[in-house]
């Protein structure tokens, strides 16, 4: 009981920190702390250096026994067909519903379809789970990088009517995160590895990717009001965010003949709240990135309580 109660708040207190980074980017730029034009900045230097070097480092493998192959195997294939699944869903349900504006519905698809996995999932999956457990979700980690700089730009970009996967489009989708994710893949499927120097370099411009990045959610909610934040689409937002996908998540899952380690990390993943790096995506492509954080921030909010549940239910029932 006590155990469970100490984990309960150790998962809050862990979001908290992160959550509380966003707040730090809000006052910054409220009192004139950081200038007018650094979400320009930021924004080029999470997506051209931290995220291309966080992808390279992570997709780095270690020897690799029986048990960890198929561990592997099975955490790709349930993350991308799970990913697969949530984005068709996503797509035809909101590109049905007319009083979301057509621009913004693919702001509201990709915050559907893809989670906070790595910028939160990281510290929280080592601190609840372990180091092996890290281990998978980086793997898993591989799924959706590669998805949320094609797919997920896909979502953004795609307009009514137009065509899927137009050349245009596809030169658009061209961006150093996505040139890094297929690097990343043929490091993975090589077993390469960087000299001991470059990978320790790798990894520190790694680690800046979470801090700036709920920094960046920060300085796009400046101008935000809590009205705005807690308004009702932003509420079934985080319905289905926080419950309804992890939920979904779990039944793939126990459809799968995957370990019950694969899917507690999978589902604790999903469980997430929407990826901060929509936020970042959005003020690339020009797009409403004042929503993409009003959104981020709202599911991350809430996250402190439906995470430490997710924990609780994933760790009595299957660990």
């Amino acid at each position: 009981m006590w155990y469970n109660v100490g984990m309960f708040l150790e998962i809050l207190l862990k979001i908290l920190s992160i959550f509380l980074l966003t707040g730090i980017g809000y006052a910054a730029y409220k009192i004139h702390l950081v200038p007018q034009d650094a979400l320009r900045t930021l924004n080029a230097y999470v997506l051209n250096i931290a995220v291309p070097c966080l992808v390279l480092q992570s997709m780095q493998r270690n020897e690799i026994n029986d048990r960890v192959f198929n561990d592997i195997v099975w955490s790709l294939a349930a993350f991308a067909i799970v990913t697969l699944v949530l984005s068709g869903i996503a797509i035809l349900v909101l590109r049905s519903i007319k009083s979301i504006p057509e621009e913004d519905k693919g702001i509201y698809e990709m915050q559907i379809a893809f989670t906070n996995c790595g910028f939160m999932g990281y510290p929280l999956t080592t601190v609840l789970f372990g180091k092996y457990a890290l281990f998978l979700a980086i793997i898993m980690n591989i799924v959706f990088t590669t998805a949320v700089y094609s797919v997920g730009v896909v979502m953004l970009l795609h307009k009514k009517g137009e065509k899927l996967f137009t050349m245009k489009l596809m030169v658009r989708m061209l961006s150093l995160p996505f040139v890094a994710s297929i690097a990343g893949l043929i490091i993975f499927i090589t077993g390469f590895h960087f000299p001991l120097f470059i990978d320790d370099t790798l990894s520190l411009v790694a680690a800046t990717v979470s801090p700036v990045a709920m920094f960046i959610v920060g300085i796009n909610l400046s101008n935000s009001k809590i009205r705005e934040i807690m308004s009702p689409r932003n509420l079934v937002l985080c319905a289905v965010s926080l419950i309804a996908v992890p939920a979904l998540t779990l039944g793939i899952d126990l459809l799968l003949p995957v370990s019950n380690l694969v899917l507690v990390i999978h589902v604790f993943l999903m469980a997430m709240p929407s990826a901060a790096i929509t936020t970042v995506l959005c003020h690339r492509y020009n797009k409403n990135a004042k929503l993409a954080a009003e959104g981020v921030a709202s599911t991350t909010f809430f996250s402190l309580g439906t995470l430490a549940l997710w924990t609780f239910f994933l760790t009595e029932l299957f660990l």
